[in-house]
């Protein structure tokens, strides 16, 4: 295999499963705390999102170099959910964390809240990975 290839997988494999985990969880504590209302977003919420994007994108390439490569599992199920729950992931990261979230009723704990759909996708998503 490609030594680019494999990077890419490497480098996706622990970004999602350790480093993003990690991070989710220490934004939740940390957005929690130190909540004020009417603030402005805090930079921990705004590149939040991004950083799933990254994600999301390596694994775009990822599945996109190994489908054109001619790897059969990819477009086997349950794998094919892997990279549809990541752009989901990603969507939804954006849509919890823009300026009009759905949860802002929730105050101190919409941030939580968010972030703790973000993280049962995330972890939903590195199991659908593991099993193949």
């Amino acid at each position: 295999m490609d030594p680019i290839f494999l990077a890419v997988r490497q480098t996706h494999a622990i970004f999602g499963r350790e480093v993003l985990s990690v991070l989710i969880v220490a934004a939740a504590i940390y957005l929690a705390v130190t909540y004020r209302p009417n603030a402005p977003r805090s930079p921990v919420a705004r590149i939040l999102p991004v950083l799933i994007d990254i994600q999301a994108t390596l694994g775009l390439i990822y599945w996109l170099v190994g489908v054109f490569t001619g790897i059969a599992y990819f477009l086997s199920f349950p794998f094919i959910l892997h990279p549809l729950l990541g752009l989901a992931t990603a969507v939804v990261g954006h849509i919890l964390f823009g300026a009009r979230t759905p949860f802002a009723r929730l105050g101190r704990w919409s941030a939580p809240a968010a972030l703790g759909i973000i993280l049962v996708m995330v972890l939903s998503n590195v199991m659908i990975a593991m099993m193949v």
